[in-house]
């Protein structure tokens, strides 16, 4: 966009046509960057044309018949404020012409009218004008700058707001300002935040050809829309992505980090899709790259929407060979927008509790709250962030003594301090992701269970600092310990215990520390069989020994594999061996 000065247009108004035809003639209009459109006798006419040609300047006397030159200038100022208006007046009439100063008249000339006058005059004129014109052009420019950006400063506002860093006098004019409709009247608001996750494995990130479905840095283009897929939307964003020839796409393999800004990119605008384009919804990115949803009003279905959000992402945003997690926490509903704020940590809260029930869930905050909390509880951050410092390096008599410390306030309720002990499990939790423990090994379900279970404060305060105690002293051990593989460790204990019936995936995760879903998965991966069918071939290969150096009955054989049930043991012999017990024995002998 750049700024062009087209000639300044002149309207030349008087009721002689030799002074008119003087102005005309006086000098060359061309030459001073202007050109003369009309000519007018009197006033009326004047206005007519004022209105035909809209002029930039008029020159105009001061007695004319029906209206003088004074009372069309005000009418001009009235109606059209930017026309320069020069007074064309003689010497006697001079100090009759100098009223008009109060109407915004922008100059004078004096009869008889000299070229040197009409050139200083005509010279200041288009200065102005030009000068007006620039700042015109500039404001112009700054309002399409600010057009451009104001997405982002709208994003950047919302989170301010859910941030309570604005004051309240100042909300309601800079929401106006967004077109965000709240006001003194407005029926209230719900926050939903929205975590989207993926865990790359090492080995895909430098062959991000393994990705069909995420945009890639090539610039691509698909047709047809497709279901459980991005569809329209990665299309949208493929569209953003920088063109790379293969050899560049091939040499500049996909970080990690890129996969992840793209895949909540592509959520963002899946999430934008699903709402309708209404004031009422607001789609901001927050700091920590979770997307926040704000409804204003009393939509009493979004718990019910938000979880249709949830189910549609967690199906649609896949990578092959990797998990993508979609996990929602929702606040509660606040009946006056300034409580946005008290919406988006109760959200934040409820999506932190992800960590007990597991990912892909949406959580509602209601759902954890102990009914009879009389005032609110809230965290200490500086001392939950050393106390994640302190179990992190398993400093666990250092952790203990700082847990102290953060539960030293005051409690009103058992309640209250289950959120205090939330803050303290989720804090353990994160140093022991931080050391590479991963979310489940160093969380005692059990445990954690029972401390929100339990009624009595001197009975929480020694669980939860045994819990404190039991993860800093986990990671201690991972830290000082180089011991042999887990699974090496896990096969010996079965083999070991396997007389005991209670022996099973839970116990034996108990009792090396690690999660059942975790102890689990890394069964599969490393013997290609799950827990129980790896316990089940081991119980049967001792049976089978069994049966071929004693002649112990099939009762006593299931007694020491650790099925006592001897209908059960029988049908799983079979199963595993292709035999019954009996037609094995007739076998061998």
């Amino acid at each position: 966009m750049e700024l062009t000065v087209e000639p300044l247009k002149v309207l030349i108004v008087d009721d002689e046509y030799l002074i008119r035809n003087l102005l005309r003639m006086r000098i060359d209009w061309e030459q001073q960057g202007m050109s003369i459109v009309g000519e007018a006798s009197d006033a009326v006419e004047a206005l007519d044309q004022v209105e035909l040609l809209r002029p930039d300047i008029v020159f105009t006397d001061i007695y004319m018949p029906k209206m003088d030159g004074i009372e069309l200038s005000g009418i001009l100022m009235q109606r059209y404020p930017n026309i320069k208006i020069v007074v064309v007046t003689g010497h006697d009439e001079f100090e009759y012409a100098r009223q008009s100063v109060k109407l915004g008249i922008s100059d004078f000339i004096l009869k008889p009218i000299r070229a040197s006058e009409l050139l200083q005059v005509t010279a200041k004129l288009r200065a102005l004008i030009e000068q007006e014109v620039g700042r015109e052009y500039e404001l112009m420019k700054l309002r399409e700058e600010m057009k451009q950006s104001l997405p982002y400063l709208r994003e950047r506002f919302v989170n301010q707001w859910l941030s309570d860093v604005i004051p309240e006098d100042e909300l309601q004019e800079k929401a106006r300002f967004f077109g965000i409709p709240i006001s003194s009247g407005e029926p209230g608001l719900r926050i939903a935040v929205m975590e989207v996750e993926v865990a790359v494995p090492q080995a895909k990130i430098s062959a991000p050809e393994v990705y069909p479905h995420l945009p890639e840095t090539s610039h691509q283009a698909h047709q047809a829309r497709q279901p459980h897929q991005f569809s329209q939307v990665q299309r949208e964003l493929q569209h953003d992505q920088p063109h790379l020839s293969q050899d560049q796409t091939e040499a500049h393999p996909q970080p990690a980090e890129e996969i992840h800004i793209l895949l909540r990119m592509v959520g963002m605008k899946q999430v934008q899709a699903f709402y309708p384009q209404d004031s009422q919804t607001l789609i901001v990115m927050d700091p920590h790259n979770r997307i926040v949803v704000l409804s204003l009003g009393t939509d009493t279905e979004f718990a019910n929407q938000v979880q249709q959000l949830q189910e549609e992402l967690q199906h649609s945003l896949k990578l092959e060979g990797c998990e993508v997690d979609v996990t929602v926490g929702i606040g509660q509903w606040q009946s006056r927008w300034e409580k946005a704020c008290v919406g988006y940590r109760e959200a934040c809260r409820a999506l932190d509790y992800q960590a007990f029930v597991g990912k892909n869930q949406v959580i509602c905050f209601e759902d954890l709250i102990i009914e009879g909390v009389k005032r609110p509880y809230h965290s200490d951050v500086q001392l939950l962030q050393q106390l994640q410092f302190y179990v992190s390096v398993g400093a666990g008599e250092e952790a203990v003594l700082l847990l102290e410390r953060i539960l030293s306030v005051s409690f009103s309720d058992v309640s209250q301090f289950r959120m205090a002990a939330l803050d303290v499990v989720t804090e353990c939790q994160r140093a022991a992701i931080e050391q590479q423990l991963e979310g489940e090994h160093a969380l005692n379900k059990e445990a954690v269970a029972a401390i929100f279970t339990a009624d009595h404060l001197p009975e929480l305060k020694s669980m939860l600092e045994q819990h404190v105690r039991t993860v800093s002293d986990v990671i201690q051990a991972k830290r000082q310990a180089k011991e042999g593989n887990l699974i090496d460790r896990v096969m010996a204990y079965l083999e070991e215990n396997m007389s005991n019936a209670e022996v099973g995936l839970s116990s034996t995760a108990a009792a090396f520390y690690v999660s059942s879903g975790h102890l689990g998965r890394l069964m599969k991966k490393e013997t290609g069989q799950t827990f129980v069918e790896y316990l089940t071939q081991l119980r049967m290969k001792k049976a089978e020994m069994l049966l071929k150096q004693t002649d112990m009955k099939g009762y006593e054989i299931g007694e020491q594999v650790g099925i006592p049930d001897p209908h059960y043991f029988s049908v799983l012999f079979k199963k595993h061996i292709g035999r019954s017990m009996n037609e094995y024995r007739n076998v061998k002998t």
